[in-house]
């Protein structure tokens, strides 16, 4: 079952207009436009034009939504979707998860997120700069490192250098979120094996927190003075 869309904000319908045109695929791409009008199917009086609800959706309702726009973040500065060109985007495991925790008696899209979080999870879970804190907190001592795990350097443009170091902590949220969503404190696979566990992400949540407080300042600088 999945929950009436017009008792749903903005962006929930939104979420859910991408689920469906995906197909719970992260690595499949869709339009703005594609997106909207499944989005206005559904609802609408939400996102129809002005006058004209029930005939013509209204393309600059869904781009307030999936951009930056008067201060907000938009779905895409949120880790939600990502920008891959101008117009397409596609889902990211932290927008598949929020997406499927608005079906809860869909199993499929829930496995489907709980797949794709675990393969976001487990490059951090196993990368070596977090394996090293793991043995020694006083670690890394050098930016480097850092940019290592953020896949970050000098020379980037500063939005790449802070979607990069966000999409770590959305990534995290969305698998406490997953998880409280689902009310466990694992993600299994059908044959039991345990994908990822509650407490392996409050240690990598521990861990980024303290690698941005280290690095604050070289953050600041490659960001261009934007506090991340």
């Amino acid at each position: 079952m999945t929950m009436d869309p017009k008792g749903l904000g903005l962006k929930e319908q939104v979420l859910l207009a991408a689920l469906e045109c995906c197909g719970g695929d992260c690595g499949r791409t869709f339009t703005a436009e594609e997106v909207l009008v499944h989005a206005w199917e559904r609802d609408r009086l939400a996102w129809g034009l002005r006058g004209f609800e029930e005939y013509h959706p209204d393309a600059a309702k869904i781009f307030k939504e999936l951009d930056a726009h008067a201060g907000k973040l938009g779905m895409v500065g949120s880790g939600l979707l990502e920008k891959v060109h101008q117009r397409v985007y596609r889902l990211t495991p932290a927008g598949l998860a929020a997406a499927s925790a608005l079906r809860p008696s869909d199993p499929i899209a829930r496995e489907k997120a709980g797949r794709e979080l675990n393969e976001e999870i487990k490059q951090i879970l196993e990368h070596p700069v977090f394996r090293m804190w793991l043995q020694d907190q006083s670690a890394p001592k050098r930016f480097r490192d850092a940019g290592h795990f953020w896949g970050i350097a000098p020379g980037m443009p500063a939005k790449t250098v802070r979607e990069r170091v966000n999409a770590v902590e959305h990534t995290l949220k969305a698998a406490l979120d997953f998880l409280s969503a689902v009310g466990v404190d694992e993600v299994t696979e059908q044959r039991g094996k345990v994908l990822f566990q509650r407490q392996d992400i409050g240690r990598a949540m521990q861990f980024h927190s303290d690698l941005k407080k280290r690095f604050a300042g070289d953050l600041r600088l490659l960001a261009h003075g934007v506090e991340l």
